[in-house]
C-alpha cells in the first residue's frame, strides 16, 4: 500500500507540480509591432505598399486566436494589436507561436488568401521567464525583418486556471453634493464611473480623467464627475437630494470620456465600453464577469435591487434611490464570492491593495456571495481594450 501511495503521489507531482504551479503562466495582453517589411520575394505585400496586419496564434499546427487587424501600416510607425481574441493564454510547460500576418481585404477571391510576414515565432513561458519576470519582451524574426513587443501580464496556478481573479490599486471616491448650490448629490453612477476611469488612469496612463482634476488617486475628481454628470444626463427628480443615472446614459457618459483617452493613445491600445443587460441569463452575465476580471478589467453593476450583502453594514439603505451602481472588482470560486466595491458614503478609505481589504468592516470594500449577486439581477458596464 506504502508503494502504490508513493507512486500515487510521484504522478501527481509529475502532473501537477507543487501546489498546482504547472498552472502558471501569462497573458499576452498586448503586441507592439515596430518593425515590418512591406516587400516580400521582391513584391509588394499589398498593393498601395501599407499592409492589414493581425497576428495569429499557434497551439503547435493548430490556430487558437487572432487579433484585431489594423489596416493600411505605413513602416517605421508602431502599432499595438489587442483586441478580438487576446489576450493570448501562455501556460507552462507547452510551446505557442506568433505569426505576423497580411489580411486579404478580397476574403480570398481569386486565391489571393492572406500572406504570412513572419515566420512562426515560438513563445515558451519557461524561455521567457529567463529573463526575468518582466511586463514586456522583445521578439525578432531577422530573416523577415520583424520585431514586435509581447505586453504580458504573469498569472499564478488559480488565476491562470480562472479560479479567481483580483484587480489592484482602485481607488474609493466619496460621494459629495454638486457645487456650488450643495443641495443634490452627485450620484452613485457618476461615481462608480469615476473609480473605474480612475484606475484606467493612474495604473494603465489612459488620460481619461478631467485635465482639470490632476487627479492621482487621492484628489476628489469634481470636475470629471460634473463632466459626466452632464453627458450621462444625471438628475434629481423633485426635492430629492438623490442623483439617478439611466442605464444607456451610463454608457453614454462612458464612451464620452473613452472617446477623448482614445484621441490621446501615444501607441497604446484602444478602449472600449461595453454592456451586458440583466435580460441575459445569469450564467452568461456571471461568466462575463469573471472573463473580465482575468483580463485586469473591473466593472460597474447597476443592481435592480440591494442584496444583503450591502444592507446595514456597508450602505445606508435609506440612501439609496432606485437601482445602485456598485464596482465588482475581483472573485473567488472557491469561496464563491465577489470582491466588492460600494459607492456610497466612502469611510476609511484604503486603495484595493489585496482581497484582504474586503474582510475589513469598513464602508469602502466588501464581500457578496454569487447567490446574493445573482439576486440583485444586475446589468454590467465595463471599459477594456
Amino acid at each position: 500500500m506504502k508503494t502504490i501511495m508513493k507512486n500515487l503521489w510521484l504522478t501527481l507531482f509529475i502532473l501537477f507540480g507543487i501546489n498546482g504551479y504547472a498552472n502558471e503562466g501569462m497573458l499576452i495582453k498586448s503586441i507592439t509591432v515596430v518593425k515590418f517589411p512591406d516587400t516580400k520575394n521582391g513584391k509588394k505585400i499589398d498593393k498601395d505598399g501599407f499592409p492589414d496586419l493581425y497576428f495569429k496564434f499557434y497551439d503547435g499546427d493548430k490556430k487558437l486566436a487572432e487579433s484585431e487587424v489594423k489596416q493600411n501600416c505605413k513602416q517605421r510607425t508602431p502599432y499595438s494589436f489587442s483586441g478580438k481574441d487576446m489576450p493570448f493564454k501562455i501556460n507552462k510547460n507547452k510551446t505557442y507561436y506568433l505569426e505576423l500576418v497580411d489580411h486579404d481585404k478580397d476574403g480570398m477571391v481569386r486565391n489571393n488568401k492572406d500572406e504570412s510576414i513572419s515566420r512562426k515565432i515560438p513563445i515558451v513561458y519557461e524561455e521567457l521567464m529567463r529573463k526575468g519576470k518582466l511586463i514586456g519582451y522583445l521578439m525578432k524574426d531577422d530573416i523577415n525583418g520583424v520585431e514586435f513587443t509581447i505586453f504580458v501580464e504573469h498569472t499564478d496556478a488559480e488565476t491562470a486556471s480562472g479560479k479567481k481573479a483580483y484587480v489592484k490599486n482602485i481607488k474609493p471616491i466619496d460621494q459629495e453634493y454638486v457645487r456650488p448650490k450643495n443641495n443634490v448629490l452627485e450620484g452613485c453612477g457618476p461615481v462608480a464611473a469615476a473609480m473605474i476611469m480612475g484606475y484606467w488612469h493612474t495604473e494603465h496612463g489612459y488620460n481619461i480623467m478631467n485635465r482639470n482634476d490632476f487627479f492621482n488617486g487621492n484628489n476628489h475628481p469634481w470636475e470629471t464627475i460634473k463632466e459626466f454628470r452632464d453627458k450621462a444626463d444625471t438628475k434629481a427628480w423633485g426635492n430629492q437630494e438623490q442623483s439617478a443615472t439611466r442605464k444607456m446614459k451610463m454608457e453614454d457618459g462612458l464612451e464620452y470620456f473613452v472617446k477623448k483617452a482614445n484621441a490621446q493613445l501615444n501607441g497604446k491600445p484602444k478602449l472600449k465600453v461595453e454592456m451586458m443587460w440583466s435580460i441575459r441569463r445569469w450564467e452568461e452575465r456571471r461568466d462575463k464577469i469573471k472573463s473580465e476580471l482575468q483580463q485586469k478589467a473591473p466593472l460597474i453593476l447597476l443592481l435592480k435591487k440591494l442584496p444583503p450583502c450591502l444592507k446595514g453594514k456597508w450602505v445606508n439603505a435609506t440612501k439609496i434611490f432606485g437601482d445602485h451602481y456598485i464596482i465588482v472588482n475581483g472573485f473567488d470560486d472557491e469561496k464563491k464570492v465577489f470582491y466588492v466595491m460600494p459607492g456610497w458614503n466612502e469611510k476609511n478609505k484604503n486603495t484595493t491593495s489585496g482581497p484582504e481589504v474586503h474582510g475589513k468592516q469598513n464602508t469602502s470594500h466588501c464581500l457578496c456571495s454569487y447567490e446574493e449577486i445573482k439576486e440583485s439581477d444586475p446589468s454590467l458596464i465595463w471599459i477594456k481594450r
